[in-house]
């Protein structure tokens, strides 16, 4: 007994300075990768990067720093890594074999920070979801749609679909088709479409390639139909949709012009 304490001694005396500086390895190196990620944070922020693109370079550079100081502190005490990388290595390869629709995930991922079809905070739509971009993570995208549900959606998908970005652009169009009667007068509803128009603040009207649009542009089984189109910042569209809908419609109701509903006619025939 007396045997075994005192070669756990000898042991602990001889191994103690190497654990110790180990140790320090340790605590040194995860303050330093702390003090490191800060740096990265304001350097990053100055190049105007999506704030999952920030978070991505975040967690890359936090794990790889990691692995280094473990596997610095191990050669500290005296334990090869070699081994320790081979194993790695293979795992490695055995895992992305297993996981490779995940790792298709990861790389499309990237390939969306890197590029930037989209991002954060963008309201997108891409097959029949449409919502706010809240999260680009490295397996997923995450929207939020208009009614606050959650959509959570794999980045191959995101990278391999049509994507369409309603905030890409900081003015858009808005295009509202307005029925009338055929016994209304067309030149009237479409002045009462433009008066409309020329009040409402949020409508873009100083610019000659923007200019406010009325015209007849088809003709239904029961109505004359008239487009309007209307420019105006992106945010604001739909309160600009909205209130046109509403304002026109009173403005119709003021001067007679009806708005039709579907009519059929039946001949009946005596024999």
């Amino acid at each position: 007994m007396e045997q075994i304490k005192t070669k756990l001694v000898d042991l602990l005396f001889s191994a103690g300075p190497k654990l110790l500086i180990a140790l320090a390895v340790l605590v040194l190196g995860h303050i330093l990768v702390r003090i490191l990620l800060r740096i990265l944070d304001k350097a990053l922020a100055k190049f105007n990067l999506d704030v999952s693109l920030i978070r991505f370079f975040n967690k890359t550079v936090n794990i790889v720093s990691h692995i280094f100081i473990i596997l610095s502190a191990l050669t500290t005490v005296g334990i090869s890594t070699t081994g320790i990388l081979a194993a790695m290595s293979a795992a490695a390869v055995a895992v992305s074999l297993a996981l490779k629709d995940s790792l298709s995930n990861i790389a499309s991922g990237i390939l969306i920070l890197m590029s930037k079809p989209f991002v954060t905070g963008d309201f997108i739509e891409i097959g029949d979801k449409s919502g706010t971009v809240v999260d680009i993570g490295m397996m997923s995208t995450i929207i939020i749609t208009v009614d606050n549900r959650r959509v959570i959606i794999p980045n191959s998908q995101m990278s391999t679909s049509q994507v369409i970005d309603y905030s890409a652009e900081d003015i858009r169009r808005v295009d509202i088709v307005f029925s009338i009667s055929y016994n209304d007068d067309a030149e009237a509803a479409k002045a009462a479409i433009l008066g409309v128009v020329e009040k409402h603040s949020l409508i873009m009207l100083d610019d000659p390639e923007k200019k406010p649009f009325a015209r007849v542009s088809g003709y239904g089984d029961s109505s004359v139909n008239i487009t309007c189109r209307v420019w105006c910042k992106s945010i604001d569209y739909w309160t600009v949709y909205f209130d046109l809908m509403e304002q026109v419609k009173a403005d119709f109701d003021k001067k007679n012009i009806s708005i039709p509903f579907n009519q059929l006619d039946v001949h009946l025939v005596n024999d």
